[in-house]
């Protein structure tokens, strides 16, 4: 894969995020960090104490609601800001193109997220957790794409 000059790499999975711009052309990658964020996301049964609902059922008997899981909502509440983010970032920009590099589960959300005008910015979809790989190892995955 080709990244014109000024293209936007954004890297992703429910618990960080970061934005690079290809600052090299197309024959050499030059990756800078634009933007960023970490989401703490501590594991549901330190975010919530109570117990499931319950309700009564069709034959007198009480019927359970599940758990809720504060950990998945709040990993969908994080990847849902970034496509508000990138929402914005394409408006200001409108010739801003981008490569999203995300675990299937981030892509999905980002997807639902993000504004018609966004998703055609999307050039391409590099599917894989690597939000967590150095600059380098970006590189070499968007080289070998």
């Amino acid at each position: 894969m080709h990244l014109r000059n000024g293209d936007w790499v954004v890297v992703c999975d429910a618990g960080k995020y970061v934005v690079y711009e290809n600052q090299g052309d197309t024959d050499r990658l030059d990756l800078r960090v634009m933007s960023f964020d970490e989401n703490i996301n501590p594991p549901t049964h330190l975010q919530g104490s109570d117990r499931p609902g319950r309700f009564p059922g069709p034959a007198g008997q009480n019927a359970s609601v599940g758990n809720t899981d504060w950990h998945e909502q709040e990993e969908t509440r994080f990847v849902s800001a970034l496509a508000r983010q990138m929402d914005g970032w394409a408006t200001a920009e409108p010739s801003r193109r981008f490569v999203l590099v995300a675990d299937p589960k981030s892509i999905g959300i980002l997807r639902q997220a993000l504004n018609d005008h966004t998703l055609s910015r999307i050039d391409h979809t590099v599917t894989g957790d690597h939000a967590h790989r150095p600059v380098e190892a970006i590189e070499a995955l968007i080289n070998g794409a």
